[in-house]
């Protein structure tokens, strides 16, 4: 694909500087670019970096160069580059069919184009919309509902009556709907609470690789549309997750916990049972909620015990100083008993 300089800055809402002309064939990384390449610069290092390169063009932001390059000037260069690369590299679309190696259960209803892949397993009363993709070796259970253009890639597993909505995308060995991890001790046995609820998904989420969504005890665990899922994520039963979020690698959510609007869950967070986090709450990297912990609105918190965030930064520079105080501790002690031995003298 061949785009001009000028057609790529109306995709993407930039101002051109230099020759609107110039050819694009591809889009590189600086190391990588070539001639008729064209590459991100978010700051000026990098700017300076992609200068020297063979590239044709910049992407970078409003007020950078004059360059001797080709420059498309924008607001927010990383969010113009996104849209750019779908350009250059479209979403591929699996050819519509069953394949024969498929096994499909009674009362199945598939919309229009579907394509199921090798291996993959369909229960009954299932329902699948239009234009909906099913990698090999997924397994979907009875009565799960898949709304249209959805992508589930290989060894997706969805348990019984898992609901995902429209345009979702479900990467690799995702399970969605295993029982949360309800049991009550009694006479030194763990007694199983049943898992008789379930997982809805809504639409524009994506779910990363090897991440578990526990079904609910009773109704719903729900993530909110455009949720976003990074990898290796576990969200236990009856966690409601709210429209937009972002949880980063190995965040761990405990039951019936609710995250608000617009959060963000840094990497290694882990949020313990019944937390209520506020919209737009963004917990830094490996901190621990406490049970029954709950953050306002736009907090910013980090730590174990997570706190608002400057009281945890000094708490933390506190700690760095503690063999010093440590040291002037043990110091006045000896003062102080050395003045007691003088008075009572």
């Amino acid at each position: 694909m061949v785009y001009t300089v000028d057609e790529i800055a109306r995709l993407v809402q930039g101002e051109v500087s230099g020759d609107g002309a110039v050819s694009i064939r591809r889009v590189s990384s600086i190391e990588e670019a070539q001639e008729e390449s064209l590459v991100l610069a978010e700051t000026p290092a990098y700017f300076r970096r992609a200068e020297a390169s063979s590239a044709s063009c910049i992407l970078t932001r409003e007020g950078a160069g004059p360059s001797p390059k080709s420059l498309i000037l924008v607001r927010n260069p990383k969010a113009a580059f996104a849209r750019v690369l779908w350009l250059y590299h479209p979403a591929k679309k699996d050819r519509a069919g069953a394949h024969p190696s498929a096994v499909i259960g009674e009362e199945v209803g598939l919309g229009a184009q579907v394509a199921i892949g090798p291996f993959v397993t369909i229960g009954n009363r299932v329902r699948i919309g239009d234009r909906v993709s099913i990698g090999p070796g997924c397994a979907i259970g009875d009565e799960c509902v898949i709304e249209e253009d959805t992508v589930l890639h290989s060894r997706v597993t969805l348990y019984e009556g898992t609901r995902v909505g429209k345009r979702v995308i479900v990467h690799a060995g995702a399970v969605v709907g295993s029982d949360g991890f309800g049991f009550v001790p009694e006479g030194g046995e763990q007694i199983k609470i049943l898992q008789v609820g379930i997982v809805v998904i809504e639409d524009d989420v994506e779910v990363g690789a090897n991440v578990c969504i526990d079904r609910a005890t009773l109704g719903r665990t729900v993530i909110g549309r455009g949720v976003k899922i990074d990898n290796l994520v576990q969200i236990a039963h009856n966690v409601t997750i709210g429209e937009s979020s972002t949880l980063s690698a190995q965040v761990g959510i405990g039951g019936s916990a609710t995250v608000g609007k617009g959060c963000t869950l840094a990497g290694q967070v882990g949020i313990a049972d019944h937390v209520t986090l506020g919209d737009r709450v963004i917990v830094g990297a490996q901190s621990g909620v406490a049970p029954g912990k709950q953050f306002r609105d736009g907090e910013i918190v980090w730590g174990s015990p997570a706190r608002p965030i400057q009281k945890s930064k000094h708490q933390f520079a506190a700690m760095a100083r503690l063999p010093e105080l440590l040291e002037e501790v043990a110091a006045l002690r000896r003062r102080v008993a050395d003045l007691e031995t003088r008075t009572a003298r």
